[in-house]
């Protein structure tokens, strides 16, 4: 768990998207998995997802602001102990 976390902040800072940890490419693809209309449906959620974000936030600016100071206050709480 921990290498996979280490591998996706590596390859966040480097620019380029995280993939499936290098051990486990050859393995999943051995077993039969084709990864790649997997990969393509959550890059679709993630698309709609982010759309339906950007939506609500358009529409009511103002809940958008409060979330986001109460997110940042209890994220400063937690921070400062």
């Amino acid at each position: 768990m921990e290498d996979g976390f280490n591998h996706m902040s590596r390859s966040a800072d480097a620019g380029r998207p995280a993939s499936v940890h290098r051990a486990e490419q050859p393995t999943l693809h051995l077993n039969g998995t084709d990864t790649e209309p997997k990969t393509k449906a959550v890059t679709e959620r993630g698309s709609e997802f982010e759309q339906l974000i950007l939506d609500e936030i358009r529409a009511r600016p103002l809940r958008a602001l409060g979330w986001a100071a109460a997110a940042g206050a209890i994220v400063g709480i937690w921070a400062a102990r």
